[in-house]
This record gives structure tokens, sequence and C-alpha cells, in this order.
């Protein structure tokens, strides 16, 4: 084997290990049982739905989070869904809020999906995980983002 075709199949094994990092989890999960437990928020495959805008509230990711570091976090909490009707871009608007400040929005789809559910099944609080936030460097930085346990 040459050198070339060591590293193509390296970069691979890389590539295919981290790519299915998320599936592992989930399938171990699932064989722990804790998809049936509504307590156990490491459940990783069932956070499903991500938030959007989290962009713009970075600075309240890093206050909640507790700020950056070298490899990232991946922290649980629980989050608040709150109906926004005076919001002037969307009347549907559904704010996601953790420690009572917002981290972003549901997508217009899933907000107006979650808006039309009945009230017995319109959870106003959900599982949250913020992940993301590494800071290794000027060049090699990144944000975090949020992700929902939706019903």
């Amino acid at each position: 084997m040459n050198d070339s075709s060591f590293l193509g199949w390296l970069v691979f094994i890389v590539v295919a290990v981290f790519l299915l990092r998320p599936v592992w989890r989930g399938f171990a999960a699932g064989l722990a049982g804790t998809d049936s437990d509504p307590q156990n928020l490491e459940s990783y495959d069932t956070f499903s739905t991500e938030v959007v805008g989290e962009s713009h509230y970075q600075r309240n990711l890093t206050s909640i989070t507790g700020g950056k570091t070298p490899d990232g976090v991946e922290k649980f909490y629980e989050a608040e869904l709150v109906p926004e009707d005076s919001n002037p871009h969307d009347k549907n608007a559904v704010r996601v809020d953790i420690q009572d400040k917002t981290v972003g929005y549901l997508s217009r789809e899933r907000a107006l999906r979650w808006r039309t559910l009945p009230a017995n099944l319109k959870h106003r609080k959900c599982p949250a995980v913020v992940r993301g936030g590494w800071n290794r460097g000027p060049d090699d930085q990144g944000h975090f983002g949020v992700w929902l346990k939706l019903p």
C-alpha cells in the first residue's frame, strides 16, 4: 500500500467515525432504554429540532454555558417555548428561552406546527442541548447551537 492510499483510507475512517458518532450514541441510548425515560436528557438522537437564529444570541449562550472551551460544550437544559404574537417578522413566531434568556426561535414551519397542536399536547417546556462553542485560537472558533427534544 503506498502512502497516498494509506492517507486516503485514514481520512475515510476519521470522517466515518465522526459522521457515525450520533448514530452510535442513539443506538446505545436505545439499548439502555433511555428513550422511554423522559428524565434522561442524554438520549442523544432525540434532540432533532434545531433552533434557528441562535447566531444572534451568542452572548446569552455564552452566559448560560459559562463560555467557550477548547473542545466546546455539550450541556443539557430545560427550554421554554414562548409564543410571540407581536413579533414583527412572523406573527406565528415561537421564541426559545433557556434560564430566562432568549437563545433563538423555532423555524417558521415548526412554530406553525407547534401552534396548531391541541392544548394537551402543546408543551411549553422541553429538554434542550447546547453544543459547540469551541475556542482553539483566533482562527478556530465555533458558535453555540441549540437543539430541542419536542414531542
